[in-house]
């Protein structure tokens, strides 16, 4: 009896991800591959917040708080609401992306 088509296509696609990591990261286990991975993408995320927040800063000079303040109290604009309820998404994803680098560097990503 042959394998289900499903199990054959699995096989072969991770055999394709194991060999693509090693020839990438040759001297790394493939959890450590998955380690380094996850830690580039959290510090992309990083810096994607980070460049929201300074553009957001220099849009309001007031900061943040003020704007929310404003929005909350008042009748705002819907393009300040917006860029208040981003803003307020960004600054969400910024605390999310430190804790996840702390995280993640807190690994034993290279074990003897």
């Amino acid at each position: 009896m042959s394998e289900p088509k499903q199990i054959k296509e699995s096989a072969v696609t991770y055999s394709t991800i194991e060999a693509s990591a090693h020839r990438l990261f040759p001297n790394l286990s493939l959890d450590q591959v998955m380690a380094e991975l996850l830690l580039e993408r959290a510090q992309k995320n990083l810096i994607k917040y980070q460049t929201v927040l300074r553009q957001f800063e220099a849009k309001y000079p007031q900061g943040f708080d003020a704007v929310r303040d404003s929005v909350t109290h008042e009748a705002a604009p819907a393009d300040i609401e917006q860029d208040c309820f981003d803003w307020e998404l960004a600054v969400a994803g910024l605390g999310d992306m430190t804790e996840e680098l702390e995280h993640l560097k807190s690994l034993e990503r290279f074990p003897s």
